[in-house]
């Protein structure tokens, strides 16, 4: 895992192209699906950098970039033609969880 100065320099990086991002994806759960899977891809072509799909996860939904949706359609779409999904789903199940533990909750209360 890299170090705390390393991490800031993704957040800072992604930051920086967020709007070109958000331009791209923008309510276009499609798109954001396949930019899941170029992360996807580039991680795996990278032998998985420990907690590095987590943290760009995470990034990707904080800076809203990725929304839930896409990266729950991600999780459940069947697809070999992007080498690395098990491993993939492995390294972030338990934020996937707790994302649709989120969503499922802020559903409810929106029924309220």
């Amino acid at each position: 895992m890299p170090d705390k100065q390393a991490q800031e320099r993704e957040r800072e990086l992604l930051q920086r192209f967020r709007q070109v991002l958000q331009a791209f994806t923008h309510d276009n759960v499609p798109l954001q699906v396949s930019a899941t899977y170029a992360l996807q891809v580039f991680c795996y072509q990278h032998q998985f950098p420990k907690g590095m799909l987590l943290r760009w996860f995470n990034l990707l939904y904080d800076l809203e970039i990725v929304e839930e949706e896409a990266f729950l359609r991600w999780k459940e779409d069947v697809n070999d033609e992007y080498p690395g999904k098990g491993k993939a789903l492995f390294q972030v199940n338990q934020w996937l969880t707790w994302l649709e533990e989120a969503e499922s909750d802020e559903d409810d209360s929106d029924q309220d």
